[in-house]
This record gives C-alpha cells, sequence and structure tokens, in this order.
C-alpha cells in the first residue's frame, strides 16, 4: 500500500517529484511506516513530521475527513506538498528540498540512496 501511496501523492500534490523521493524518505524516517515511534524531536508518523510542519502542510489525502499525522494517506501527500514547497519540483532544487526536511547532509544521502533503489532519479547537481 505504501508505493502506491508514494506513486499517488507525488502525482497529486507535486507531479514533477519523483515518486521515488517519497519511497526515500518513507524508508529512511520510518522503513515504509513499520517504525511507528516518535523521536526524541518530536516528529511523529510515518513521514515524521514535527507538529508545526504538519500545521502547514497537512492534507486529508483520503478524503475521509480528518487530517492525520499517522496516516500514511495523509502524510505521504503531506511530504510531497512540504517537499514541492521547497522546491522538490525542481530537478536542480531537490537536494535542498530533502535537506530542508531534515537538516542534515548525511539524511540526504541516505534519502537519495534508497530512492535510487527504488527507481531511476533525474541526475541532481552536488549541494552547493
Amino acid at each position: 500500500p505504501m508505493l502506491s501511496l508514494y506513486r499517488r501523492a507525488a502525482t497529486r500534490e507535486c507531479p514533477s517529484l519523483a515518486w521515488n523521493v517519497l519511497a526515500g524518505i518513507g524508508r529512511v524516517e520510518t522503513d515504509h511506516n513499520r517504525n511507528r515511534a516518535t523521536s526524541s524531536a518530536g516528529a511523529r508518523g510515518p513521514m515524521q513530521f514535527m507538529p508545526a510542519t504538519w500545521d502547514a502542510f497537512g492534507v486529508d489525502g483520503d478524503g475521509d475527513g480528518v487530517v492525520s499525522i499517522t496516516d500514511p494517506a495523509d502524510a505521504v501527500p503531506a511530504a510531497a506538498r512540504y517537499l514541492c514547497a521547497s522546491g522538490g519540483d525542481e530537478r536542480t532544487e531537490l537536494r535542498q528540498a530533502i535537506w530542508d526536511y531534515n537538516h542534515a547532509d548525511w539524511y540526504v544521502e541516505l534519502v537519495l540512496e534508497a530512492a535510487a533503489r527504488y527507481g531511476q532519479l533525474p541526475t541532481i547537481p552536488p549541494r552547493r
């Protein structure tokens, strides 16, 4: 089910964002919702949103009338919206958008490595 959520969210929320970038984030953050713990920093849900970020980007992805940080059907499209707002829809800004998601160069590399295992990524310039 997570694979279809990544594909649908990329298509609907940020059409030029590669779905496998969302899959890479899902893999790094919670192993595709297998690890349901709240992080030590307070991030929650399958895509590990901080509450303030969730307040800004949370979406009712499945149309059930509830915007839930712990529901993958809501969290995955919210992650796509967040990445798109950070420039993730532009190939040249993808690395920065992932860095904005979690402020660490090692995180960006892990996400891109995981994403590449799920499918072809566009050529991404190095971080400036």
